[in-house]
């Protein structure tokens, strides 16, 4: 009787393991890095490291832009807009604030995390250079990274302060000829955004890591522009600033990779 009983406890066991039902970890929204390669000519961008660029010798020492406004595309045409994507793009030394009152870190920052994106494919990447004019024009707002403590906002362009779009600093030599340049972008009429094709569908979940890498050039930033006429560009060169502004929308961005 007991090994009756043994048989048919061991059969109950088995057959209790074969009808577990498996346990199915739901695909859901996932990360995506989207990553800046900030570059000169063919060279990584290094601060103050001599290039060669239309027979003139460059050398920068700040390079700076405000990436927002982030907008994923999928495949089927659906776009997906990122909350409060507000993100500051550097290359740069330590920044004098607020008239030296606070001193922002020497930082180098060329990717952005985009957390809880929505599982599915994506086709195309948008995004804006420089701040819209809801927070631009009333700095009191916060969204994402904003904030007046990282050296990028103007007192001078306006009546009021603004947020610096972007900016490119350094120097240009060509012979016995030096000058020191500040190329910068501003104000709401120089709000550029831009829309990037990825070379195939990725696709974003829980289950896999994706990545969108883009190269950034420098060298376009100021593409048509002769800097040793024009070392300084801002709000008092309003046509030349929004021609930077057009380099950035057209010019500087393309992606590498996308997976």
């Amino acid at each position: 009787m007991k090994k009756v009983i043994i048989l048919f406890s061991t059969l109950a066991i088995i057959l209790g393991s074969c009808t577990k039902e498996k346990v199915v970890t739901e695909e859901g929204d996932g990360t995506l890095n989207l990553s800046f390669d900030a570059r000169v000519g063919s060279e990584d961008l290094a601060l103050n490291k001599e290039y060669t660029i239309q027979n003139k010798t460059y050398k920068f020492d700040q390079f700076r832009y405000w990436v927002s406004n982030v907008i994923l595309v999928k495949a089927d045409g659906l776009e997906v807009k990122i909350p409060n994507s507000y993100y500051l793009l550097e290359e740069t030394g330590a920044v004098d604030v607020q008239d030296g009152s606070f001193t922002y870190p020497a930082k180098k920052r060329e990717t952005v995390i985009i957390s809880n994106v929505p599982k599915g494919e994506y086709k195309t990447v948008k995004f804006s250079i420089g701040v819209d004019s809801k927070y631009n024009d009333n700095l009191s707002l916060q969204a994402g990274e904003l904030s007046q403590l990282n050296g990028m906002t103007n007192v001078s362009w306006m009546w009021h302060t603004t947020y610096i779009f972007s900016a490119l600093k350094g120097s240009v030599k060509e012979g016995s000829t030096t000058k020191s340049i500040q190329v910068e972008t501003g104000l709401n009429d120089n709000y550029e955004s831009l829309s990037l094709q990825l070379p195939a569908v990725i696709e974003i979940s829980s289950k896999k890591e994706t990545a969108i890498d883009l190269a950034v050039s420098v060298d376009k930033v100021f593409d048509g522009i002769d800097l040793l006429t024009t070392p300084s560009i801002g709000a008092g060169q309003a046509t030349i600033m929004q021609q930077v502004a057009t380099n950035y929308a057209t010019k500087v961005f393309s992606v590498k990779t996308a997976q």
